[in-house]
């Protein structure tokens, strides 16, 4: 016995001494945020301020050492982020995480953002001749800097990631992988052009292909600025894209309202990101200063440049644009290795790409192109049957001046700087949505738009061979949607469709009249405008839209007469569309909607096919049209001989609500609150990993909010019972152009990546529960912060 007490208590400590340890080792991989460091590359000492919630304000005496120290600490809290960034863009995440990701390597590997990458960085940052060159590099040699010196992030030793030092063609690779985020035909357009082949086009006048009639369009007005596919195709797109680790751009709102219509006599710019959630969160915000520059901003990983922002004259926003940038296009081949292109026979030109696979032999892949782009269809496996299709996008044909754009506006000094830096864009396609000191609002949709014959039908596969389908060339930015201090008094976007400009619509994906009603009906109230005016509406949750498809429902359920049904017509026919947690008609009207849509539509298409199209605007765009229409052919289920009616599936649906909602909330109708099913965790990349899951992930927490709504917490159309949200707005910050040093913001989780770091997820219940706090450019209010970090040239 006194031999297993002495082993027992052995243990005990054995086990004690390695918590130890491992206490001790996890302390030492925290972001340094105070003292000294000596750094190479520094041409002179460099200060940083850590505000209290780990907000890097750098005050520097030259442009590169600013921009080297915001390399450095970015990378201090980010390295990780940049790390999947990189990796997945280029296709090589399999190398790491091992072969279940192998279908999103494939899929990059085809998109072809390498080839974009190389090239660009090639063309742009082999010279240091320009501004936007000399920071981009000297933000770029910051983060090697801490590549080489600083502590290594956990999960590169969880993971077994070999840190490697950052390259030119890396800044690249994060502006592609932005720009394939916008990219929505990818997953909508192989969907549609399956319904037209075959089911036919009396299936797709249900659907929103194009904007509805009902939409809300963005107005232009051109003032002055003042002086002052197929099954294979659709499977492997769906299951490579919900495999990636890294967030995608999703929607955004955003808005600005003219001085004469604040209380403080200048305009109040408003904007809210939506993007995938996950853990650390999107936005790295830093504050810099150097003789002749100030500017506060939001950053992507490994972009040196400020998306978000404002200087000490002006500030900006963003939201999704929404353009159609991408293409399929049907290709016409012959058995000597050559593709039909306007009417000629052309080689096709082959590229070999090698995938490294953790634990597994190397993956060669063989992706062929033809002058439309590279062949979607040959990273997967396609019958004979099976025509090949090409991808035309955008990113990978015209010269990406994004790099340039966004340095221009950050040091912008007028309005005509900022104007002529939002003319570069090209790709991603944006909504830019500007304000400054000298009273002036602005919306200008950013993107290469092209001129496609009258026929072309953009979000169905088109003609590769006969020419017939093929560009006319590209509209002048002129003649982009925009409007500069209109009349009204306020400029806004939310995804949806802007007005004609000279009769042309442009196609895209504009997202319904749910969030772009509810800002024209808000900001077109006749008041004086203030911050806490405008707080109210970015957080708002009421959706008319759905409230209105609720009223149908609640109207289909009161034909069916089944008394089961009861608890759900008087909370459906008396619910005005808001979306707070002690609800219970949002937890009724999204069981019965995801249940309805499914049932109708994924044995028609499949489920693969469903989930692909249910992730996108056309969708959501048809939702009011498609449940009003009790003649519509979707309606009939496929594999029975009875023709199904609306009712019947309905009450199908409505019998599959009221047992999820029992089984997920309670069984008594005032059980059945929206808080209970619509929660936020932000997940981290080891979410998959289960003993390590609490550690990194932030949450959860019940949250108010839904599909588009203003404050856009929205989540997959599944059939689960639970809406756990999958994205929303990634910041939300607002700035009174009277008070340019005290704008506020909020972050979904926190500023830090490290898990160590006290802001690892210390926003994340100020985010939940609607709370903001100050973007700090005030001197003397920053120096009194208590963390001081110098940063000093090694000799």
């Amino acid at each position: 016995m006194k031999i297993l007490k002495r082993i027992f208590l052995g243990l005990i400590a054995l086990l004690i001494i390695v918590a130890i340890g491992v206490y001790f080792y996890l302390q030492t991989t925290k972001p340094v945020l105070s003292g000294e460091l000596e750094l190479s590359g520094l041409q002179e000492p460099v200060t940083v301020h850590y505000d209290e919630y780990g907000v890097p304000h750098i005050y520097a005496q030259n442009e590169t050492d600013a921009y080297f120290a915001l390399g450095y600490v970015h990378a201090q809290d980010r390295l990780f982020q940049m790390e999947m960034i990189r990796r997945a863009a280029s296709g090589r995440l399999s190398e790491v995480l091992g072969k279940d990701l192998l279908k999103v390597d494939k899929l990059f590997r085809g998109l072809g953002i390498n080839q974009f990458a190389e090239a660009h960085a090639q063309k742009f940052l082999q010279a240091d001749t320009s501004g936007f060159q000399r920071a981009a590099l000297a933000y770029q040699k910051g983060i090697n800097e801490f590549v080489r010196t600083g502590q290594t992030p956990l999960e590169f030793s969880i993971i077994g990631i070999p840190k490697t030092e950052f390259e030119p063609k890396d800044i690249y690779l994060a502006v592609g992988f932005m720009s394939f985020g916008f990219a929505e035909g990818l997953r909508a357009d192989p969907v549609l052009e399956k319904i037209r082949t075959e089911l036919g086009v009396e299936y797709l006048k249900d659907l929103a292909v194009e904007t509805p009639a009902n939409a809300v369009r963005i107005q232009n007005f051109d003032g002055k600025g003042k002086v002052k596919a197929t099954d294979s195709l659709i499977a492997f797109l769906g299951e490579a894209l919900n495999k990636i680790p890294v967030p995608l751009w999703q929607g955004s709102n955003g808005w600005a309202i003219a001085g004469d219509r604040t209380a403080s006599g200048k305009p109040i710019l408003s904007n809210d990101t939506h993007i995938g959630f996950a853990q650390p969160a999107v936005w790295y915000e830093a504050h810099l200063e150097y003789p002749g520059y100030r500017f506060y901003g939001h950053h992507i990983a490994g972009i040196p440049f400020g998306l978000l922002g404002q200087n000490h004259f002006a500030g900006w926003g963003l939201t999704m644009f929404e353009n159609d940038d991408t293409d399929f296009f049907y290709e016409e081949t012959n058995d000597n290795g050559q593709v039909k292109y306007k009417g000629e026979w052309v080689d096709i030109t082959f590229r070999k790409e090698i995938i490294k696979v953790k634990g597994e032999l190397d993956v060669e892949l063989t992706i062929p192109a033809t002058p439309h782009g590279n062949v979607i269809s040959g990273i997967i496996e396609f019958t004979d049957e099976t025509k090949p299709v090409s991808l035309w996008w955008l990113l990978n044909h015209e010269t990406n001046h994004a790099l340039q754009a966004a340095y221009q506006l950050n040091h912008s000094q007028n309005f005509a700087e900022a104007e002529k830096a939002a003319s570069l864009f090209s790709a991603p396609g944006l909504n830019l949505m500007y304000a400054d000191a000298h009273g002036n609002i602005a919306w200008w949709a950013v993107a290469k738009l092209p001129i496609r014959p009258d026929h072309v039908a953009s979000k169905f596969f088109l003609d590769g061979a006969s020419g017939n389908d093929e560009y006319l060339g590209f509209y002048d930015f002129s003649k982009n949607p925009h409007a500069v201090n209109p009349p009204w008094g306020y400029v806004y976007s939310a995804n949806n469709q802007p007005d004609s400009v000279d009769g042309v619509l442009y196609p895209g994906y504009y997202y319904p009249r749910s969030r772009a009603g509810r800002i024209e009906e808000l900001v077109k109230e006749n008041k004086k405008w203030t911050v806490e005016e405008v707080k109210t509406t970015i957080l708002d949750v009421t959706s008319h839209m759905h409230a209105d498809i609720a009223h149908q429902f609640a109207a289909i359920l009161k034909e069916i007469n089944q008394p089961e049904f009861n608890d759900f017509i008087t909370p459906l026919e008396t619910w005005n569309g808001e979306h707070k947690t002690d609800l219970a008609a949002p937890s009724i009207y999204y069981n019965l909607l995801s249940q309805t849509m499914r049932l109708v539509m994924a044995d028609e298409i499949s489920h693969s096919a469903f989930e692909a199209i249910a992730a996108t605007s056309v969708l959501k765009n048809s939702y009011e049209h498609f449940i009003a229409n009790e003649n519509s052919p979707w309606w009939d289920v496929k594999g029975t001989d009875e023709k199904e009616t609306r009712a019947q599936v309905v009450s199908q649906a409505a019998t599959k609500t009221l047992a999820l909602l029992k089984a997920t909330c309670g069984e008594r109708a005032t059980d059945w609150k929206w808080g209970k099913i619509h929660t936020l965790t932000h997940k981290h990349a080891l979410d998959a990993v289960k003993p390590l899951r609490n550690f990194f992930n932030v949450g959860p927490f019940e949250v108010p909010g839904g599909s588009e709504v203003l404050n856009n917490l929205h989540f997959s159309l599944d059939t689960t019972g639970y809406y756990h949200v999958d994205g929303g707005p990634a910041l939300r910050k607002i700035t009174d152009f009277a008070d340019l040093e005290n704008g506020i913001t909020v972050s979904p989780s926190g500023q830090s990546g490290n898990v160590m770091s006290a802001h690892y997820g210390d926003q994340a219940e100020m985010y939940a529960t609607g709370k903001f706090r100050k973007m700090l450019m005030n001197k003397p209010e920053i120096e009194g912060g208590e963390r001081k970090l110098l940063l000093k040239p090694k000799n």
